[in-house]
């Protein structure tokens, strides 16, 4: 195998697994990955680029991108949003852990899962397999009751 299909391979997989699995959280294997399409970028741009100088350029890409990237993606990523208009309020979910008035649970909506606790006022404990609605947002937390 010559050193571009080697990274080729290597970066569309890490990409995937990062926008799949860790679904943009973690960005190290996306700042990998970047770093592995330029190396592949190198290896098809030089024709004769051997694994050595192919792999250098991988990792000084990487190095580069994660330089560039990881402060700016970084403080995305922890920007609060704007609860106000949030569209999860009067949504129906689906309990998937008991949520009581001593312990909240999870719930599924809009297909992730989500911690959520009692609304306020609510004093009826919800069962796994229970729908509930969303009454507000506070954070990533969900505050949910049965009607």
């Amino acid at each position: 195998m010559n050193p571009f299909w080697l990274y080729l391979t290597l970066g569309v997989g890490l990409l995937a697994i990062e926008l799949l699995v860790f679904q943009f959280t973690t960005f190290w294997l996306f700042f990998i990955g970047v770093g592995a399409l330029v190396a592949a970028a190198f290896a098809w741009l030089v024709v004769d680029a051997s694994y050595i100088a192919t792999t250098a350029v991988f990792l000084v890409a990487s190095v580069a991108v994660i330089a560039v990237l990881y402060k700016p993606l970084r403080n995305w990523q922890q920007k609060p949003s704007g609860i106000a208009d949030n569209n999860a309020i009067g949504q129906k979910v689906k309990v998937k852990r008991d949520i009581s008035a001593e312990r909240g649970g999870i719930v599924s909506w809009s297909g992730s899962n989500w911690q959520a606790e009692l609304a306020e006022g609510q004093h009826e404990s919800l069962q796994a397999g229970d729908t509930a609605y969303v009454k507000s947002v506070e954070g990533i937390k969900l505050y949910v009751s049965k009607g």
